[in-house]
């Protein structure tokens, strides 16, 4: 390490003008990126999906923005001119395919043999006495009662389906729902009694809250973390020297991102924070290493050259396990992961080497600063230099109480796992007062769940759904679904024949609810045929081969949705014939598995980096048993926020699993560097407690101001309204403190317990002169 400080020292000014050049073009290829972030990004390796698109191409989008208007006269004759402006405006919109509305709900009537397709709104346009029994009859209809009508009759809603685009990026989805709202407003409507759900309105929110994090917690960030360091240090050199290492990093982290991927998306955007925080801890540890050689008295080559060579490999090993635990993310089966996680690794890689190479080369070309000890600053240090001591105290007088504490943290966490479950629900992701969560729960009140599912029935043969039997079956499979607790109600073609085939057969006592013939079976859909208004495409094929069936459901959440899909197509396979098939579809559906898959790769990433960063423990300290007793002060924080949310949350989003993977990445950096330099230090005292409490004067003050920055640099994140941003401010400080003191508390314990005395063995030596030995400090 000290070689290559001494190399990049003599050929300092070449190294700066090519970082300088390299920061340039970064920042140039970095210039022509997006933000822009498609389905394809979430589903592109979902087998599924592809049936999917072909699906949505044919029948219908669930794509779909759902607006809802408050109106006590629904079937007035403004009102219908208002929302008739609204639904011809919006179906100019390029983005749009179609738009559906109670305009267009017709009062199916046979009149011998003919069929009338007059709509409501027609007939109260006629007939405006006749308003509050047309509003009856069609809260009573199947495809308009708490769909395009409120249940109470008094609200009434548009959905609006988008064209099908694999690509189309969700980044426009926020100006296109301000555009849906504003074609509202200008038909007449009042903005404050407008109301939105469906999935574009969910992206949409979840693209605001993202430019929200890059605009305004970005610059939070930025500024606690500065102001931090310069609080911490009561210098400004040291302020100037993290921002410049840490902007730099930040700037060839994405400009490798945009380069690689072209865009950036949704996930990528936090980056910039991550690799912001972990290159402030590398820099501190060699800040504060830089001082405490100046204060022993060794000239500022001799400090630079020292402090890089004690820190550098501890910095190269808690990088290494850092960068472990944000590729692990990688292991999670979807493009848009993956791509966060191959742009973190690189982020931390190129943190560390920029970290080593600009920082002891800023310290070469700034005067030599005083002492750490001189000054305003002796007062902080003073104060956290007591309070190690008084906690190093505690390790060697009550070892085993100190561990018990922490046994019993253990005990507890482990009661409380088994009491939690997984869900992903993106709209419960928001905050209560989150303008997107109060319409969530205006629907809820007043319209059928706005979550649904296409069951798709599809026979071996063309026309094969004129069959009657199969018909039949086909209705008593959607009654039966009615029965399912999860199911708010399931409607397809089936509900359109019945109303038609009662009309038909109007008076006829034998007549059944369908028709029982393949001919008369044929006469009904032919007639249906012969309306453009009736929206045939939507429920059946030309080949009268497959059939669409919508099941709205009640639940919200993706997993729910999966679960739902999976038990109504159990259902299927029971009623239909065994010829027939049965798919379900849908983008939560399609979600729903794909996070269990998730779920899946998630909990495989979070095994291979603890079992990594195990294995390199051991590696380090040249110990399997040091390694193995190392990893316990960094899974009690895990086992504690896991215990934690078991015992006090309902359910724990799937996203929550990725605090766990970044922190133990970031949290086992403290632990790296506290056993390094007791591992030195007990080569060189052969001494247990002098060995610890030197440890405690050397590492434990940058242990503690790193994980202070952490603290706080994660901390703004806290400010979204956005639960899987929300919780990297919440979750991940609390995590961070915990594993601060397991690390300061229990370490020593286990220290004086005996857990590490494989570290004071002879053959340990050699790797101690790598962090600085005993000859050297004099």
């Amino acid at each position: 390490m000290e070689r290559y400080i001494r190399w990049a020292l003599r050929f300092r000014f070449m190294i700066l003008g090519l970082m300088v050049l390299i920061t340039i073009g970064s920042g140039f290829i970095i210039s022509q990126g997006v933000i822009a972030t498609s389905m394809t990004n979430f589903l592109g390796e979902t087998p599924k999906y592809a049936d999917y698109l072909a699906r949505v191409k044919q029948f219908s989008n669930d794509e779909i923005i759902v607006i809802a208007f408050e109106d006590d006269h629904l079937l007035s004759r403004p009102s219908l001119a208002r929302l008739e402006n609204a639904v011809q405006e919006l179906g100019r919109l390029a983005e749009v395919r179609r738009v559906s509305s109670l305009l267009e709900v017709p009062d199916l009537k046979v009149n011998q043999g003919a069929l009338s397709w007059e709509t409501y709104a027609d007939k109260a346009r006629r007939d405006p006495a006749r308003a509050p029994e047309l509003l009856t009859e069609l809260r009573a209809d199947p495809w308009a009662g708490g769909l395009l009508v409120s249940r109470d009759g008094r609200q009434g809603s548009v959905i609006i389906e988008l064209q099908p685009d694999p690509l189309r990026s969700t980044e426009i989805y926020p100006a296109l729902i301000e555009q849906v709202m504003a074609t509202f407003e200008q038909a007449g409507f009042e903005r404050g009694r407008l109301h939105r759900t469906g999935m574009i309105a969910v992206l949409a929110e979840i693209i605001n809250q993202t430019r929200f994090n890059i605009a305004r917690l970005f610059p939070i960030v930025c500024g606690v973390l500065l102001l931090t360091v310069l609080v911490l240090f009561r210098r400004l050199w040291p302020v100037v020297i993290t921002a410049v290492v840490a902007l730099v990093g930040v700037i060839w982290t994405m400009g490798f991102a945009v380069g690689l991927f072209k865009n950036i998306n949704l996930l990528m955007a936090m980056a910039p924070v991550f690799i912001m925080i972990v290159s402030f801890s590398d820099v501190i540890h060699l800040c504060s290493s830089y001082l405490l050689e100046l204060g022993k008295g060794q000239s500022k080559d001799q400090a630079i050259f020292k402090s890089a060579s004690e820190v550098g490999l501890a910095c190269f090993y808690t990088s290494l396990t850092t960068f472990v635990g944000f590729a692990a993310i990688a292991f999670v089966p979807t493009p848009i992961s993956r791509q966060l996680g191959i742009v973190l690794g690189f982020g931390v890689a190129v943190a560390l080497l920029i970290a080593l190479t600009l920082t002891p080369i800023l310290f070469s070309l700034m005067p030599q600063p005083k002492p750490w000890r001189i000054g305003t600053t002796s007062r902080v240090q003073g104060l956290l230099d007591r309070a190690l001591r008084v906690i190093a105290r505690t390790g060697r007088r009550w070892p085993k109480a100190t561990a018990a504490v922490f046994a019993v943290v253990i005990v507890w966490s482990l009661a409380g796992i088994p009491r939690f479950h997984f869900e992903t629900d993106f709209v419960r992701r928001f905050a209560e007062d989150n303008p997107l969560m109060q319409d969530e729960r205006y629907f809820a009140e007043h319209f059928a769940g706005t979550n649904y599912l296409d069951v798709f029935i599809e026979t071996p043969e063309p026309d094969g759904l004129l069959d009657p039997l199969l018909f039949a079956k086909v209705a008593e499979f959607q009654r039966g679904l009615k029965d399912f607790p999860e199911v708010d109600k399931a409607i397809s073609l089936v509900d359109v024949i019945e109303v038609l085939h009662a009309q038909i057969h109007a008076g006829d006592k034998e007549a059944g609810a369908l028709p029982d013939t393949r001919p008369a079976l044929s006469e009904d859909l032919f007639l249906l045929e012969m309306s453009d208004e009736a929206g045939l495409e939507r429920m059946v094929d030309e080949d009268r081969r497959t059939l669409r069936l919508a099941v709205h459901i009640l639940e919200d959440g993706v997993l729910a949705s999966y679960r739902a899909g999976e038990k109504v197509r159990a259902r299927a396979e029971e009623v239909l014939p065994s010829d027939v098939r049965v798919e379900v579809l849908g983008l939560n559906y399609l979600l729903g598995e794909w996070f269990d898959k998730v779920w899946a790769g998630q909990k495989r990433g979070l095994i291979f980096s603890f079992l990594a960063i195990m294995a390199m423990m051991a590696f380090m300290l040249r110990s399997l048993s040091a390694g193995f007793w190392a990893m316990v002060p960094n899974a009690i924080p895990l086992l504690a926020i896991a215990g934690y949310i078991g015992w006090f949350w309902d359910q724990a989003d799937t996203d929550t699993i990725i605090v766990f993977m970044v922190a133990i990445g970031i949290a086992v950096d403290d632990t790296i560097h506290f056993l390094m330099r007791y591992r030195a230090e007990l080569n060189r005292t052969g001494k247990v407690q002098e060995a610890v409490e030197q440890t405690f004067h050397y590492s434990g003050r940058a242990i503690v101001m790193t994980s202070v920055i952490l603290v706080l640099g994660f901390a703004p994140f806290a400010l979204s309204d956005y639960f899987t941003t929300r919780i990297m401010g919440t979750l991940m400080p609390a995590t961070l403190v915990i594993a601060l003191a397991a690390d300061l508390f229990l370490m020593p314990a286990m220290i004086h317990l005996g857990a590490f005395r494989a570290l004071g063995r002879k053959q340990l030596q050699a790797p101690a002169d790598h962090t600085g030995s005993a000859r050297e400090r004099g």
